[in-house]
């Protein structure tokens, strides 16, 4: 049915000279239109939102865990939320196959309180960094 409706509307459209490869009759945008490096249109506001994230992202710190005893995504899973729940951590990215905990802080965070933190939970931080 649809296909049919498509054929219908392209036949009626060549047949009344529609020149589908002329831009004369196209409406000029209102915003101006720009491509990020992927090819996806971007409107000023989005290439300042993103400078803005951007800004933000490079304000914020990361320290990197190396943790022993995780054997499972449960694992992963149970580290991330205590991480998660520190003041001044913005985000945990936990991989149980590398032992590691990349921690992305908002504001300062000692270390001994991280540390802390996850050995609580029978977990051992091997180093900081």
């Amino acid at each position: 049915m649809s296909l049919s409706s498509f054929c219908v509307v392209t036949n009626a459209l060549r047949l009344n000279g529609f020149d589908m490869r002329s831009s004369s009759k196209d409406e000029k945008l209102k915003s101006p239109v720009s491509t990020d490096a992927d090819g996806k249109l971007l409107s000023e506001y989005n290439k300042e939102r993103e400078a803005a994230e951007r800004s933000r992202k490079e304000a914020a710190m990361t320290k990197t865990m190396k943790i022993e005893g995780m054997m499972c995504e449960h694992c992963e899973a149970t580290v991330k939320k205590v991480l998660e729940k520190i003041d001044g951590v913005a985000s945990a990215d936990v991989s149980h196959k590398e032992g590691t905990a990349v921690v992305t802080l908002s504001g300062d965070v000692a270390d001994d309180k991280l540390k802390e933190a996850v050995e609580d939970r029978d977990y051992k931080v091997i180093s900081i960094a």
